[in-house]
This record gives structure tokens, sequence and C-alpha cells, in this order.
């Protein structure tokens, strides 16, 4: 049921891009689409330069929301990398609509990179919110106090009223601003706090988006033509109207939303001149600074990668290869509109006249319906591709290659194929960004993708309707075959491009069932022990503690090790598998569980394969840091570790002695072994853990060599020892001693450890997690930082943090940290919660250890 519900909003856009379509062609009364074109060849080159000029203002604008936001959460960053990063997210998110969110994500990406924290980008994406809502309340209430009666008629309201709610919304934004400037603390949204900007800083947001929106809609003013007679004013209030109904309805881009309330609100201006200056008013302010966002983002992702270009152009001379996967979705889905628009308007007369004798008229029918077909297709591919399948990347390629042939065998449409070849050399050049090898019926379905195909759909019927207006329509058009039979010919296109997503959504239906935690099949032993064998983790040993289930990639080399709890699949660190295999593996690991409505999360994971999670949208948060000792630089000697030797010499004295048994001698020690387990646990009235440590178990501690200390030749002291495939790195998991061993025993365990594993060639020895260690406490830092050093303080009660992390640190370790890779808000303290009962077996068994 919760899978179904994430597709509720995207019905409701699409319920109200429907209506919006059916209103405008209502509204528009009767006309060809020829009389749109020529309305928008019309308007003069003067129109569309100032046009131009105020788009690239309100741009601006918009990259100083993002300068006031970064400033406010107390980041400093050059202009030029928030200005880019701005240009881009709005640019993006204004075409694909629900700009929060789709540009919140080019956000994530580029800030993450730049050192912003998940918290600070979600204040700076909260702070651009609310400095558009006051600008669009403050242009608002002006323009219907400005121009009263002009407002009221166009609304179709007393004069009264238009002043009375402009001076309501006027009165919001004072009220804001009062509230702002005198709360101190700040406000809380979904657990995250959102700092109040104060005074001054609440006046530059409303003057900047002010700005911004005077200016957007100055573009869209500039272009009506003079037959209009709206004063500015005027039309600001009008434009705000339309552009609030576009944002609540969350179509992409506002489409058709935005055109029926200007036709419905503008009924002076003749209806195909409006949707021409609209038109004109959605290139210039919506696909130029599209495409400019797509070439800025791929430049931003050369010169994040400009070591790795620099190798490649001495080599082959070709840095398009390394354009992101996302700017190839969008090129992509472009491809796709682009015939499918096509497939929706008439052909020129002179290219068909030129066909008549050359292209047999089967052949152009069946063209016609190709490029359809294959405009939907390549929709539907777009959302492969930005998930970096390999299959995806195939048949995009050879889809857009048949479709640069059917673009010409249709009306020598060569513009069209000129397009869809450069969208063909970029995936070419890009072919090893493309590695995933999933199955793409396997793949999730993103509610906004569908949403955007099925937008797209009714985009080029309402255009194909529009185009062939005067063409009255008959049963008998589905079966007239003529070269000018352009309107049963686009009738059948439409129908055929319709077929292909409800094949696409049968064939997934039909599938095989999706796979649920508690039926995967059983593991074989010789696999695991292969897959260890080459993991460069120690703690990967965890994998034969018995409680997880497994997830293996296509390969059957690696695999990822996770539990399952309340709503939360969690992964045991990161994934045990090659490099080549670890991304596909936690791409895999996330849409297995959202199929299940469940949370994904890794547990414990290291800094080195960060962006393999950011790539897969998971946030991070610091769980603590992991002490290493390099076992070259570890010694006895000197004074800085004058009270190890004292401790080591203190054990000896007190007759201890030291030896690592081989795992085949476990059974015969299982007796004494067992019997010291059970004094460790009662001495702390403790029980069993389990999922990121070990416990007490014979089928578990026979793989490991087991060292001992001894005392007049009996264990009293031991723990089982881990080590990683390569034989780099060693450590110990279960480390227990009877009750009443001498107080220099753990510390003689460890000291010879070391010393033992220094002499096999061992590099490093793990001492575990300091848990909450490492935590900002500035004012400004994470939420969950602040909340972590506050539990590292006072929370000594349940768990000896800070002896925890002075004990482990006598023996000088390198600290490196640790994370928990999951949802952001409310999920992270979800997955937090299920974390722990996975380890303690509920909250309450959560004791000192």
């Amino acid at each position: 049921m919760q899978g179904r519900l994430r597709f509720l909003p995207a019905a409701v856009s699409l319920g109200v891009f429907a209506l919006a379509l059916v209103a405008l062609h209502r509204l528009a009364g009767e006309f060809h689409l020829n009389d749109v074109l020529r309305t928008f060849t019309e308007i003069p080159g003067s129109a569309f330069a100032t046009a131009v000029l105020c788009a690239a203002g309100s741009y601006f604008a918009l990259t100083q929301y993002e300068r006031l936001a970064i400033r406010h959460v107390g980041v400093s960053l050059p202009y030029h990398r928030v200005a880019l990063t701005s240009f881009i997210a709005y640019a993006i998110g204004h075409n694909v609509g629900m700009s929060a969110f789709s540009g919140g994500a080019i956000r994530f990406r580029m800030y993450s990179a730049a050192g912003l924290s998940a918290t600070q980008i979600l204040q700076t994406i909260a702070f651009c919110t609310l400095t558009f809502a006051l600008g669009a309340a403050t242009l608002t209430g002006v323009s219907l106090i400005a121009d009263a009666g002009r407002a009221a008629s166009l609304l179709h309201a007393s004069e009264w009223a238009a002043t009375a709610a402009g001076a309501v919304l006027l009165l919001a934004v004072a009220g804001w601003v009062a509230f702002a400037s005198t709360r101190d603390a700040p406000i809380e949204f979904r657990g995250i706090e959102l700092p109040l900007p104060g005074f001054r800083l609440s006046l530059a947001q409303i003057g900047v988006a002010s700005l911004d929106l005077m200016l957007s809609a100055a573009t869209l003013w500039s272009l009506l033509p003079e037959s209009a007679n709206v004063s500015f004013w005027a039309f600001a209030g009008l434009f705000m109207v339309a552009v609030g109904a576009g944002v609540i309805s969350a179509v992409p881009g506002g489409l058709g939303v935005f055109e029926s309330v200007f036709v419905l609100l503008l009924p002076g201006v003749p209806a195909q001149q409006l949707l021409g200056v609209l038109l004109a008013y959605r290139l210039v302010y919506y696909a130029l600074p599209f495409a400019l966002a797509v070439l800025g983002l791929s430049a931003h992702e050369l010169l994040a990668r400009r070591d790795a270009v620099t190798r490649a152009l001495s080599r082959s001379g070709g840095a398009l290869r390394y354009v992101a996967p996302q700017a190839m979705a969008f090129l992509g889905f472009g491809a796709g509109l682009v015939l499918l628009f096509s497939g929706s308007t008439p052909a020129l007369r002179e290219r068909l006249q030129l066909l008549h004798g050359a292209v047999p008229l089967p052949i152009l029918e069946l063209s016609h319906l190709a490029g359809s077909v294959i405009g939907v297709a390549l929709l539907i591919l777009a959302r492969g591709l930005y998930r970096r399948l390999d299959g995806a990347w195939w048949v995009s390629l050879w889809l857009i290659l048949a479709g640069i042939v059917v673009s010409l065998l249709k009306g020598l449409d060569w513009e069209e194929a000129a397009l869809l070849g450069t969208v063909l050399l970029a995936l070419l050049v890009t072919r090893d960004e493309f590695h995933r090898r999933a199955s793409l019926l396997a793949e999730p379905l993103s509610p906004s993708w569908v949403l955007s195909v099925l937008v797209a759909l009714g985009a080029s019927l309402s255009i194909g309707l529009l185009a062939y207006r005067e063409v009255p329509y008959r049963t008998e058009m589905w079966w007239q075959f003529a070269f000018d039979a352009n309107a049963p010919r686009m009738l059948r296109a439409w129908l055929f491009a319709t077929l292909v997503p409800g094949v696409w959504g049968l064939l997934r239906l039909l599938g095989p069932a999706r796979a649920t935690p508690g039926n995967e099949p059983a593991v074989d032993p010789a696999q695991l022990t292969a897959a260890l064998s080459h993991a460069n983790e120690s703690q990967a040993n965890l994998a034969l503690l018995g409680d997880k289930r497994f997830l293996w990639s296509s390969s059957g080399r690696g695999f990822i090790m996770y539990g399952v709890a309340g709503a939360s699949w969690i992964a045991m660190g990161d994934p045990v598998a090659p490099a080549e295999e670890r991304s596909e593996l936690i791409w895999r690991f996330r849409e297995l569980a959202d199929r299940q409505g469940a949370l994904a999360a890794f547990y414990e994971i290291c800094a080195r394969h960060l962006p393999d999670y950011i790539d897969a949208g998971f946030g991070l948060s610091k769980l603590g840091e992991e002490a290493r000792v390099p076992l070259a630089e570890f010694s006895l000697e000197g004074g800085a570790n004058a009270a190890l030797r004292q401790a080591h010499r203190r054990a000896q004295r007190d007759g201890l002695s030291f030896r690592v048994a081989p795992r085949e001698e476990f059974a015969t020690l299982d007796p004494r072994l067992s019997e010291i387990s059970s004094q460790w646990l009662a001495s702390r009235s403790a029980a069993e853990k389990g999922f990121s440590l070990g416990r007490y178990d014979t089928a578990y501690l026979g793989h490991f060599p087991i060292a001992l200390v001894l005392h007049d030749g009996h264990p009293i002291a031991f723990a089982n020892l881990w080590q990683d495939g390569p034989g780099e790195e060693l450590s110990v998991d279960l480390m227990r001693h009877v009750a009443d061993a001498p107080r220099s025993t753990m510390d003689f365990l460890f000291i010879e450890l070391m010393l033992w594993g220094r002499s096999k060639g061992f590099r490093w020895f793990a001492l575990g997690m300091a848990p909450l260690a490492g935590l900002e406490s500035r004012r400004l830092a994470p939420m969950w930082h602040r909340f972590g050093r506050l539990v590292y303080r006072f929370g000594d009660n349940f768990y000896n943090f800070d002896g925890l992390r002075a004990y482990k640190d006598k023996f000088h370790p390198v600290w490196t940290p640790r994370y928990l890779a999951a949802p952001g808000g409310l999920g992270l303290a979800r997955v937090l919660i299920d974390a722990t009962r996975l380890i303690s077996g509920g909250l309450s068994k959560t004791v000192r250890r």
C-alpha cells in the first residue's frame, strides 16, 4: 500500500495537467498551430533581446538567493561556485518541476562536493524557498494595490477586494519580518533546525526575490504585442497567479497550467497571439537556460575529474566521455520529446514532394509510426541512463540511430537528424559511465519519471490536435494512407506511441515476483569463503556470524550482508566486492528495499567509498571514529609508551603469558572459553549482542584463531582474531576474561597481539570504533553532530563513550571516520533505532560495554 501511495502526488499532478489541456483547448477557440507559429515569428527582434536581458537579470537575482542562503548557514564559498550551482539548480528545476526537490538534488551533488553537510544543504534549500515565497507575496501585494482597478477587472473581482488582498499579503510579509527579527531561537521542521534570518537579512530576501520575479514577469511582458494594453504592475499580479498555479500543480514546468491561466485572465489578447508569445517565453526563460545548465553541469563534472580528463585527453582527445549520466538522461529525454512532438506536427510540404518519387508510401508511413514509438521509448529509457544501466545505453544507442534514419525517411527532417546525431555522439563517448549490469524491467519506477513521460505524451497529443484542428475527425481517417494525409498519420503515431508504455507496464506486471527478505537461497560456504578471501577490511568476517541475509553480485564474487529490523534494511559495512561491482550492489540494495517500502541504510562504512553512496542518493552521518594502529611503528620503547611498557611488565610479573591457538584447537578449548564467556556476561549483567558484534557461538568462533592469555598455563582471557583477505589488517572481535583476572590482562592481550601481528607481517591492527567520537560541536554543526556530542558528554550512565576513546588512544592509533549512509530527517532516526535493535536485541539491552 505504501508503495502505491507514493504515486498519488504524480497522479494528482497528471489530473491537473489533463484538466489544464482541456481548458486551454476550450478557451483558445478555433485556430490553427500555424497561427501560433506565425505570431511567434512576428515577434520583433528588439522584444526578444529585451526578454533575454530580463531573463538573464532574473537568473542573476536567483544567484543572490543562493549567496544569501550560503552566508546564512555559516559557510564561505566563492561567488562563482555559488552562482554556477544556483543557475544549474534553478534552470533544471524550472523545467523538471518541483524545483525545491529537482533543484535540491543538483545542490546536494554540487554542494556536498564543496564540503557542505546534508543539514547545511537542506537549510540552504529551505532559505531559498522562503525567499521566493516572500518575494512572491510582496510583488503580488504591490501589484494588486498599485493598479487595483485593472487587476480587479482582470481577476473578475471588485477593486476593493483586490486592494484588500494586496494589503493582506503585505501585512503577512511584514508580520514575518517582525517575527524573524524578534525571535532568537531557530524553528524546527521535520527534525531540521532552521535559524531565522533576522531583520536585515529578511529585507535582503524580499529585495532580491522581488527583483527576480519582476524581471521574470518583464521577460514575458516585453514579448506581448502593443494591443495587449496592460500595465506592468497589473500584469505582474497575473503573472504571479499563473506561477502560483504552476507551482501548486507540480506539473513539470507548469506546462499547460501556466498557459491556461493566461488565456483565461487575458481575454483581450487573441489566443493564438498569446500562445505564440508564451512559446517565445518558454524558449527564452526555460529552454535556453536549460541547455546552458546541461552544459554547465557537464563542465562542472569535467572540472571535478580534471586529472582523469587530462590523462584521457593525452590519449584520445575525448573529453565528453566524462559527462555525467544525469546530463545524458536529460539529453535522452529531450531526444525522445523531439521525436514525439515531430510525430504530432505535419512535415514540410516541399520536403514531402522530394520524397514522393524516392520513398514508397508504406516506408514513409512506417517511418512516421516508428519515430513516435522510438520517441516514447527514449523517454522511458532515460530513467535507465540516469541509473547508469549498460542495457539502457545500448538500447538508447540503437534507437537514436534508428531515429536518425526515420527522421530523414518521414520528411527529410535533417535538423532533427542532426540533433539526434549529437546525442548519439555524446552517448558514444560516455560509454564508460554506464557500467551497471541490471535488468531494465527490474528497475523501480519513479513517480516523477512516470509523470514526466505521461505529460510528454499528453503534450504531444495536444500539439497534434492543435495542428490539425481544422480537420474534421472521421473513423475512416485511421485507414487513410497518402503522402499528404498528415492528420491520420498523427493519430496512428500517437496511438502506437501510447502502446509503448502500456506494453512496458504489462511486461513489468507479468515479470517475476520481486525478491523479499527471507526467500534468499542458502549461502554456499565455499562461495562465501572465496569472497572473504578478497575482502579489504577485517570486519567482513561478520558474514560468518549467521545472523545476516546476503545480496550477491551478478558475478557471485561479492555481496552485501544486511539485517532487517522494523522499517529498515541495514547493511553491515561496505559491500564486500571487487571495485567494479561495488556501485552496482549499492544501487541494487537500495532498489530492493524501496520495492518493499523499506528504508535502506549502510552501517559503519569507511570514507574511501563515500562517492558511491552519494551517487546512489544516500545522506551521510558520522557515527564515530575507528582506531587503527600502524604496526610498523608500534613499540614499547620511548617515553610516549611508558604506560604500555609498565602494564606489560606488570602482567609478566603477575605470571601472565600469551599464545595464539589455531582454529583447529577451538573444539578442545570450547569448554573453558565458554565458562570464561559466561563469567564475563554475568559480571556485567549483559546479554549477547549481534549484527556488528560477534557473540559466543561455537560454529562462528570455530572459523578463527584464538588469542589466549594464560595464567599458570590455564586460559583466563581470550579473543577471536579477524584478518582481511590480503593479510594486511588484524583485529579482534569477541574479548572476554574471568571475573578475577589481573587488571593488566587486557592491556597485555592487546600489546602481545600487536607485537605478534607485526611479526607476522600485518600492517594495521584495528581496535574498533569509538562511537560518536570526532563529531563537531560548533553552533552551525549539523543537528546530528550536536545531538551526538550531547549523548557523548552525558551518556556515560548508558555507555562508556569517553573511557573507551581514552583507552584506545593510549595505543597511539590513527583515527579514521566511520559513517552511516541513510535517508535524512526522520528516516535517519528510524534507521538508528532499528540498527540498535539489530545490535542489542532491543533498546533496553543497550548497556555499558
